[in-house]
């Protein structure tokens, strides 16, 4: 059937409407003085699933699931991201191919994860399977597979009446650890400032606050941080500096890291206050001990993967997880 033009005209333009609608993402609210905004994150946890048994920051997968969700029996809109490396990293995960790990963080409801090279130990097409079976999303702004972009630069979430964006960055092979450098083959890291600028220029009228999920380390961060004043915080890994609950301070840019191997869960709240500005910043390091809470659910997936897993390698015969060294 032949449509007359007048019809035509108005389907395109409908259609046009209908795809710019679409790209646009969460669109601007006013966002209420005093919203707060609750980010939840961690770093460089390497696939480890148990505690360590520490008295004292003992992390293990089951406790920070748990606080997780006692987070989101307080405020159900809590956001939980990793800023990278998570995937491998102790032999159990790594024999499934990192699926373990996604399993465990569907179960947290991650909302994103930045992509770095342990996420790319078995390979891109591995990569691939374990990102079909993710309910979250990854971001990269600076890895190239082939020449393509492995993941989009950015993802823009709507909490609340804000809307955060999150920019995946990976470190540059010179900072990464000599048994983890050899990524595979077509994958290129580009530059991450330059990198950086173009996604925060994308992202900066799509988004109310900028967050830069992030393994390339202490220096870079603080140069990235340094060149855009437009990012709000940064959550950094590839340091044994950890200071999730005192924050480097860069201009207006908070920069965070966690303990690695999960044994500490960061928070960062993000408070709102006129013009849709954030007025000021609430960080804190969630300790997780030995005798603390342990969520149940959890402790039964993993069992389902690993049987002899124990919350606590003391408990157990042998310690399953234990990262590589």
């Amino acid at each position: 059937m032949k449509l007359d033009p007048r019809t035509t005209a108005l389907f395109t333009a409908a259609v046009i409407l209908f795809v710019v609608m679409i790209g646009c993402g969460p669109r601007a609210k006013e966002i209420p003085e005093g919203t707060f905004v609750t980010i939840l994150y961690t770093s460089d946890v390497h696939s480890k699933l148990e505690g360590c048994g520490c008295s004292k920051m003992g992390g293990g997968i089951t406790r920070r699931s748990a606080e997780l969700l006692a987070a989101r029996e307080e405020d159900p809109a809590v956001v939980y991201c990793d800023a990278g490396n998570f995937m491998s990293g102790t032999p159990a995960v790594d024999k499934s191919k990192g699926q373990i790990s996604v399993a465990v963080y569907n179960e947290m409801k991650t909302s994103v994860a930045n992509i770095s090279e342990r996420e790319l130990t078995f390979g891109v097409e591995a990569f691939k399977e374990a990102q079909k079976e993710s309910k979250f999303k990854y971001v990269s702004a600076n890895l190239r597979y082939n020449g393509s972009r492995i993941a989009e630069a950015f993802v823009v979430k709507q909490v609340k009446e804000a809307r955060i964006a999150f920019i995946g960055l990976c470190g540059t092979i010179n900072v990464m650890r000599s048994d983890t450098t050899f990524l595979p083959y077509g994958v290129s890291v580009e530059d991450p400032v330059k990198s950086a600028q173009a996604a925060v220029a994308a992202a900066k009228d799509k988004a109310d606050a900028i967050v830069i999920l992030s393994t390339c380390g202490d220096a870079m961060d603080s140069l990235i941080a340094q060149t855009l004043p437009d990012v709000n915080l940064i959550i950094g890994g590839r340091s044994y500096r950890a200071n999730a609950a005192t924050p480097w301070v860069v201009g207006e840019t908070r920069i965070v890291r966690t303990e690695r191997e999960g044994r500490v869960l960061g928070k960062m709240i993000l408070i709102y206050g006129a013009e849709k500005k954030i007025k000021s910043f609430a960080p804190r390091a969630i300790t997780m001990e030995n005798s603390g809470r342990s969520d149940p659910q959890m402790l039964e997936l993993v069992r389902s993967f690993i049987p002899d897993f124990a919350d606590n390698p003391k408990e157990a015969k042998t310690a399953v997880g234990d990262s590589k060294r």
